[in-house]
């Protein structure tokens, strides 16, 4: 499994942020890390305080560069 395959229940964050990605479509990482800002924003469910939680797990994670990258 890579990491982008890795689902976010198997990351120690809150379960709450979980199903709130989840009712968004994001199951996994790599969901996370394909999804452009504009298209995330569009979702049902998506607010800034979860997109906060969002870039403080990539930070933790290491993974906040290549999040921002991938945005431009």
């Amino acid at each position: 499994m890579t990491s982008s395959d890795l689902s976010l229940t198997a990351l120690n964050i809150d379960a709450d942020f979980i199903k709130q990605a989840k009712g968004m479509g994001l199951e996994t990482l790599g969901d996370i890390m394909d999804i452009k800002l504009p298209d995330l924003r569009k979702k049902k469910g998506f607010n800034y305080i979860w997109y906060s939680a969002l870039l403080e797990i990539l930070e933790r994670l290491g993974l906040l560069e290549e999040f921002e990258r991938r945005q431009l």
